[in-house]
């Protein structure tokens, strides 16, 4: 969706008026306090990429409200309250013009970084408490995997790594070698193979994966394969 257009006057008057959008909200001044709660449903809900708009100095049956305001100032204080949003809320905004008032407009866009809260998430490092970043909140949301949670524990350990090499014509071989856990998502885990030289990284699909443990280093186990020509 282009965003430009959304943000054109034109289009922003005609959302406006459509009481059927369920992607709008109108607010009075009085009501500017639950912007930072309805730009974080919209981020979260709408398709992504879509524009969501919350109009401020609007009554909710469409007429302009009755309190005199600053746009400009109005558009700062947006600004302050969506800096709390963690990931930061996509939107733009800008005053239009309706009859002789300014409203003010706050396009959110439908968010490829979702979930968004409506604050920081918070993670300890040693004796601090600290804010967590974008790669930390990734992985705590896909910890809710129990083999990323799992392989989350030993990120920076040594492992080891069974890979099982196919051949084209069915036959196999397993080979097993030593390995440092170095990352993991919802998508992949890494590795890095110390042994080789020189070392190198490796990343497989984490759907190809699977967990065991080497009772004779006493350590985790991974079990992956790769395919192989003759």
């Amino acid at each position: 969706m282009d965003i430009s257009e959304e943000m054109s006057e034109k289009r922003l008057l005609e959302r406006l008026r459509n009481e059927e959008d369920n992607f709008v909200e109108r607010k009075t001044v009085a009501d500017q306090n639950d912007v930072l709660r309805v730009a974080v449903s919209f981020a979260n809900s709408a398709p992504i990429g879509m524009g969501c708009v919350i109009y401020l100095g609007v009554k909710n049956d469409g007429t302009l409200d009755d309190h005199n305001f600053n746009p400009d100032d109005l558009q700062k204080k947006v600004n302050r309250m969506l800096q709390k949003t963690y990931p930061r809320v996509p939107y733009q905004q800008r005053a239009i013009q309706v009859g002789e008032k300014q409203i003010v407009a706050v396009v959110v866009l439908g968010s490829e970084l979702r979930p968004h809260f409506a604050g920081p998430s918070f993670v300890r490092r040693g004796s601090e408490s600290m804010e967590a970043t974008q790669e930390q909140l990734g992985l705590l949301i896909a910890q809710r995997s129990s083999k990323v949670y799992r392989l989350s524990q030993h990120i920076g350990k040594p492992i080891t790594l069974s890979i099982k090499c196919v051949q084209p014509n069915g036959y196999f071989s397993l080979n097993r070698d030593g390995a440092k856990l170095f990352d993991c998502n919802e998508s992949w885990v890494t590795v890095h193979r110390t042994s080789l030289h020189p070392p190198i990284y490796v990343s497989y699909p984490l759907e190809n994966v699977n967990l065991g443990f080497d009772h004779q280093y006493g350590r985790l186990e991974l079990f992956t394969s790769e395919n192989h020509p003759l």
